[in-house]
């Protein structure tokens, strides 16, 4: 490995070409191209950051190959490329369009001043270390500051606010190895992945859902990216906390509204404009809300994905999937407390129903058995299911108290077989025994109230068998004399 002398110190912070450029001007008094050019490097495929390029220059300077790497923007046609994060070309750049008048004046000399590679981040408005905003460059898209700057005297510092944003914080912590987000859920993602879902969610949340976000100020984006990162950095639950938000605040009146109407932007970014580059986890966390909280079809996709299985129903899609008439299912879904009794027809068509719950009770009601068939059904008197409704062993499948409440009072068939099934599992009576009667007969002979005994049998507090011969409650035997001591004695 050959090495120029003198050498000249590689600060981490700074992009390659930055360096490169202060190292050209000690060497040859000239700019970087003259120095790539006397080593043999492709000065094209060096300012793109080329691995072949930036590895040549490495060896020809003598510096080392990783810490030329870390510092090298990869720019592509698209994208770009930086320590092995994919990321949009917008995202990072290596270009010297903004600077901080305070860290340069730290710098000293021209040619000793250094691009940092934190101010290339698009989400970087300010120099964290001196509270100030960063300045524009009077000449864009140069390599360094020499001649982004042109001559030109530095601009005065502007002050920002004292305190930097959390996200600085964070981002600076990635970039120069420090703290890190190692343990948290964002380890694994890029630096995109996390500001770019926290300027949108922030965005959204400040300024509504038709946010323009490149038309905010640089105070605007900061603070949108803070207050979205400030939630992105608590987790999935804290994201979709934000989507109810969101979702809630959205003007969306039309009952077919679909998910750009709820979400906005945020929709908008993910489903059309973040194709060349992985948004990250964001993505999947709001179609997991969309499915959740809208009726997508199956076969429909969403965000990319196709949902296959219906997780949510319109009252609409509902109707159809029952077949009951939309006005018919609409009040008996108000009788089963499903949609409030004040509910508009338009409010009511906007709402969703959770398809693993209110199938089910749809069903449950089809086949649901009134009062009056109830005896019949159980093996038991008309006296006994009026007991055991008042008692609260039989529940309807309807409330009757309360709004919304019904006079034709019936049960679900499920729940009455379920009793059943209970009465099934005691064991059978053998051989005859006087001792052993119906219950209806043990209340006769004042062994007590019919539900008592009935719950008692059931949860094995006392002694009961089935007859072989009967059904349902009518089966049931007890031992009277043994029921009519513990009654006379208490």
């Amino acid at each position: 490995m050959m090495s120029l002398w003198p050498s000249l110190p590689f600060d981490p912070e700074e992009t390659l070409l930055s360096y490169t450029d202060r190292l050209a001007g000690m060497h040859t008094g000239r700019g970087m191209a003259r120095l790539l050019r006397d080593l043999g490097v492709n000065t094209e495929h060096f300012a793109s950051g080329r691995p072949g390029a930036v590895s040549a220059f490495a060896q020809a300077v003598g510096l080392a190959l990783d810490e030329a790497q870390r510092a090298a923007i990869r720019v592509l046609q698209r994208a770009a490329s930086f320590r092995g994060e994919h990321l949009s070309k917008s995202f990072l750049s290596p270009r010297a369009d903004r600077y901080c008048p305070s860290c340069l004046a730290e710098d000293g000399a021209i040619p000793d001043r250094r691009f940092r590679l934190i101010w290339g981040v698009r989400h970087v408005s300010r120099c964290d270390l001196h509270s100030t905003w960063l300045v524009e460059a009077p000449y864009k898209n140069e390599t360094n500051l020499r001649e982004a700057l042109g001559g030109e005297p530095m601009a005065s510092p502007s002050t920002a606010t004292p305190e930097p944003p959390e996200y600085l914080k964070w981002l600076r912590g990635r970039v120069t190895g420090g703290s890190s987000s190692e343990g948290s859920w964002m380890a694994g993602q890029t630096l995109e992945h996390v500001l770019a879902a926290s300027e949108m969610l922030g965005g959204i949340l400040q300024h509504g859902h038709k946010v323009a976000l490149t038309r905010l100020t640089a105070a605007q984006t900061e603070e949108a990216t803070d207050i979205g990162f400030s939630i992105y950095s608590e987790g999935p639950g804290a994201i979709e906390e934000a989507l109810d938000t969101i979702r809630k605040s959205s003007s969306a009146t039309a009952v077919q509204a679909g998910p750009l109407a709820y979400y906005g932007k945020l929709f908008d970014w993910l489903d059309r404009r973040s194709n060349a580059v992985d948004p990250g986890p964001i993505r999947d966390i709001l179609r997991d809300h969309i499915v959740k909280h809208s009726a997508v079809e199956p076969g429909t996709k969403v965000l990319g994905a196709e949902i296959t299985e219906r997780r949510y129903h319109t009252l609409y899609s509902l109707s159809k999937a029952v077949e009951i008439e939309r006005p018919r299912l609409s009040r008996l879904l108000k009788k089963l407390g499903e949609i409030p009794q004040e509910a508009t027809e338009v409010e009511s068509g906007k709402m969703v129903f959770e398809v693993a719950r209110i199938v089910p009770l749809i069903d449950a009601f089809s086949t649901a058995i009134p009062l009056s068939e109830v005896p019949v059904y159980l093996g038991a008197s008309k006296s006994q299911v009026k007991r055991l409704y008042r008692h609260g062993t039989l529940q309807p499948l309807i409330p009757t108290t309360g709004r919304g409440s019904v006079r034709r009072v019936v049960f679900a068939r499920r729940h009455l077989d379920d009793l059943l099934a209970r009465v099934a599992e005691l064991p059978e009576l053998g051989a005859q025994n006087d001792d052993f009667h119906p219950i209806s007969y043990a209340c006769q002979r004042g062994a007590g109230h019919f539900e008592e005994i009935f719950a008692e049998a059931l949860e094995g507090r006392i002694m009961a068998f089935r007859h072989p011969g009967r059904t349902g409650i009518d089966a049931i035997q007890v031992d009277v004399k043994s029921l009519m001591q513990v009654n006379a004695s208490s």
